[in-house]
């Protein structure tokens, strides 16, 4: 079931890439003003960068930390 989870985020993330791609193709061929173009562009980037830290969260975020040795510097008493 995890499995199934993460191909369908890496998925999400394959199609919004893709989206986010079109839009600034879109925008940067119609959008005149100079500070709209601005504020699409970074719109696109901040959904890029949601969309793709969502993604790696769901994706690699199965990895277990918790046994790590680090983690447990604060339980040792000095």
């Amino acid at each position: 079931m995890a499995t199934l989870i993460r191909a369908v985020f890496a998925i999400f993330w394959l199609v919004a890439t893709g989206f986010l791609g079109f839009l600034v193709y879109i925008v940067l061929q119609t959008e005149a003003n100079p500070k709209a173009l601005w504020a699409w562009l970074v719109l696109c980037g901040f959904s890029f960068v949601s969309a793709t830290f969502l993604a790696y969260n769901i994706i690699f975020g199965h990895q277990d930390r918790a046994n790590a040795p680090h983690h447990h510097t604060h339980l040792t008493k000095a």
